[in-house]
């Protein structure tokens, strides 16, 4: 079957750019966060270049990245081709100028134009790829992103479609403004939400004790809610504090609460990437809850089946019956499945048993980063069978032949059926948080956990 093909094909050096001066030019002409691929293929003399929205994970080309990376005698060609959909494009450029174009079906005068330009067929140059392009959506080998001027490693693998780079809210069991829950411990659950992100804390301590006020009010002043979440609402109060000092306000003998603040937004205007906000009581009950259990085997009393049968999904069935084990040092402060060992005040200046008046924690990754790489979807799905075979059995007996196991496939399929919603956001949420924690050791960066209302 013919290859499929989207990429921006350069010369490798020294006909073509350097890799470093490739990503400036597509971090100068990309959205604010974009994916970014390049792969040599030495044996051809030729870059693939792939550039995706960092937001969507789809393919982000626009006509001045290619007349920029064909400056001063370069060459550029972006080619797209997807036999399923019939379709082609390509535009070639020399030395900065519109040389060719394509725009129809993938026919073999296109093909043949192709090989003209680039001495090459759509095939020849799928082929020298090593085969971990699996479609968008997913990372594949030697896959950095650009965020906000930042060059960031990432895992192969990594979702690209999340809208990672933004702070987001999925917005799970948010009340409704007015709306207050009627069981007051469960409301304060469901108002107190979380997310998580990467970032760079080593920067952020520095700058606060080398830069004035004034100078970091700078960098706080523009900041908009989609890279400061929550905080927006302290933003042009903490600019105006930071913009009436020459001093550097790390280097304080007293910090007041828009110490705290200041430093908060910076750590947010620098991060890399976020997870999605949800409840904290989802995120530690429901989600480090079940990545805790791993494979428990589920021990089931009949008693006890049809009560957890009419729980609101099986995962909620799950949590209730397997053994979850604590923390090594304990349940702890903020969420009971992140240890006191585990998380601790952003800024450097907060003392143990004092109060702390910020919203960020600082989260040792240690531990959790190999809990959220313990899970995925095929683990997940085999839990589930498991234990729903043991529910199934505990209230109607072990299916027996072939009508006993149509009879658990079916009551199966309702099961999951009604916990689907569930089950998806427990997988998105997963999915988020392994992102963070990934990228945040392959850059050696910090983790944060910001709450809010």
């Amino acid at each position: 079957m013919p290859a499929d093909l989207t990429a921006i094909l350069l010369p490798l050096p020294p006909r073509g750019l350097q890799p470093n001066d490739v990503v400036n030019v597509v971090a100068q002409n990309a959205p604010a966060a974009a994916w970014l691929r390049l792969v040599p293929f030495e044996q051809h003399e030729i870059h693939q270049l792939e550039v995706m929205d960092g937001q969507t994970g789809l393919p982000s080309v626009s006509p001045a990245m290619l007349t920029a990376l064909a400056q001063n005698g370069g060459k550029a060609l972006f080619v797209h081709v997807n036999h399923a959909a019939k379709q082609a494009l390509m535009h070639a450029f020399e030395d900065g100028i519109e040389v060719a174009s394509y725009s129809g079906e993938p026919t073999d005068a296109f093909l043949a134009e192709f090989q003209r330009l680039v001495g090459l067929s759509i095939d020849d140059v799928a082929a020298a790829d090593d085969g971990t392009r699996v479609g968008f959506g997913q990372a594949a080998s030697r896959t950095a992103a650009v965020v906000r001027g930042r060059l960031i490693m990432v895992p192969m693998g990594t979702p690209t479609g999340m809208g990672s780079f933004l702070f987001h809210d999925r917005g799970h069991e948010r009340l409704q403004s007015g709306e207050q829950s009627s069981d007051d411990e469960a409301g304060e659950g469901e108002s107190t939400r979380v997310a998580f992100f990467a970032f760079d804390g080593g920067l952020i301590q520095q700058a606060f004790g080398e830069l004035p006020g004034k100078q970091l009010a700078q960098v706080i002043s523009g900041a908009p809610q989609e890279i400061v979440g929550p905080l927006i609402a302290l933003r042009d109060a903490t600019t105006k504090m930071l913009s009436q000092t020459d001093a550097q306000p790390g280097r304080s003998d007293k910090h007041p609460a828009w110490h705290t603040h200041a430093f908060e937004l910076l750590a947010m205007c620098h991060a890399g990437v976020y997870s999605g906000g949800d409840t904290l009581r989802y995120i530690d009950q429901k989600v480090f809850a079940l990545l805790n259990i791993g494979d428990a085997t589920p021990i089931i009393d009949a008693d006890d089946a049809e009560e957890l049968q009419n729980l609101p999904s099986l995962l909620d069935a799950m949590i209730e019956v397997l053994p979850c084990p604590k923390p090594p040092a304990g349940y702890g402060p903020l969420l009971e499945m992140i240890g006191p060992d585990e998380i601790g005040a952003l800024v450097p200046w907060a003392k143990p048993g004092e109060p702390y008046d910020g919203a960020i924690f600082l989260v040792k990754p240690d531990r959790l980063l190999q809990l959220v790489r313990s899970m995925d979807g095929n683990k997940l799905a085999q839990r589930l069978e498991r234990f729903s075979r043991a529910l199934y059995t505990a209230q109607n007996g072990a299916p027996e032949g072939e009508e006993g196991e149509k009879a658990y496939i079916e009551w199966r399929s309702e099961q999951e059926q009604r916990s689907r919603p569930d089950i998806e956001r427990f997988l998105t949420a997963w999915a988020e948080l392994r992102l963070v924690f990934e990228i945040a050791a392959a850059n050696q960066m910090n983790i944060g956990v910001i709450v809010y209302a």
